[in-house]
């Protein structure tokens, strides 16, 4: 009777044991994300461009154009409100193209063609920087370069910060960067201020004599962006200085000011 029993137990283990076998064999192993898996966790960027060119009625170059800018995704996938605003930056562009410059740069091209003047092909290139990816928060630099005749070229400037929640991407305001601030406009111009000073000592033909009532009257709090360790104003061409110094920029270290950032940006 003992030698029944052991065998059946001794049967039913061996069974037990063929059972867990087949079901590892039939498991399949979970594979290790790919490169391109791993990129596409989380936020990452990309870009979109689009580009054209316009010949005269003779032939000759009439306007070339370039835009790219930033497609924000999460999980490798496009989110709508980043996305929205970049496609209505997307659409203020070539409208700007097609509706302002190509005229005019027909018109000024007739003109020289009866004056018997040379016509310089007119530009338009859009591109971006991403200045700051850390956590939650993301800012993205964008330069225009426009040349429409005359001596020179114009550079336009435009920052972008964005907070991800829930899914998406938020823009931010000075106010939401600086939420411990009692008044962040102040704060942060007292401080570029007292670094255009320093630059005037050394160099009195960077800036027009009134540059600080002009620094103060013509700073729009949305014209800054973020670095890694700083909070960068920057002020157009003109204003505050000739075209020869360009645009102009500020860098307030994030520790130098203190709790009056938003938490998740403090050092």
């Amino acid at each position: 009777m003992k030698k029944k029993i052991l065998a059946f137990w001794l049967a039913a283990l061996l069974c037990l044991t063929a059972c867990h076998r087949t079901e590892e064999e039939q498991r399949e192993p979970v594979p290790d994300p790919g490169p391109d898996q791993q990129e596409e966790q989380g936020l990452s960027v990309e870009s979109v461009s689009e580009s054209g060119q316009q010949a005269g009625e003779d032939g000759s170059p009439l306007l070339t154009w370039s835009v790219v800018l930033p497609q924000v995704l999460y999980n490798g996938q496009p989110m709508n409100n980043i996305g929205n605003y970049y496609d209505s930056q997307m659409e203020r562009q070539t409208l700007h193209v097609q509706e302002e410059l190509l005229p005019l740069a027909q018109e000024r091209q007739q003109a020289a063609q009866a004056d018997g003047k040379l016509f310089t092909t007119y530009t338009l290139e859009t591109d971006f920087q991403v200045m700051h990816q850390q956590g939650d928060y993301l800012s993205v630099l964008r330069q225009t370069v426009e040349f429409t005749g005359g001596v020179h070229e114009s550079t336009g400037l435009a920052g972008e910060n964005w907070l991800f929640r829930e899914g998406d991407c938020y823009l931010l305001t000075l106010q939401d960067v600086l939420p411990g601030a009692a008044d962040p406009r102040s704060l942060v111009l007292e401080q570029a201020m007292a670094q255009a000073d320093a630059r005037w000592e050394e160099q009195p033909d960077l800036y027009f004599e009134n540059y600080r009532q002009m620094m103060a009257d013509r700073w729009q709090e949305s014209d800054f962006y973020l670095t890694e360790d700083s909070l960068v104003l920057f002020f157009q061409e003109y204003a505050i200085g000739p075209y020869t110094s360009g645009p102009q920029t500020f860098s307030i270290p994030l520790d130098a000011l203190g709790d009056a950032l938003a938490e998740g940006l403090q050092p």
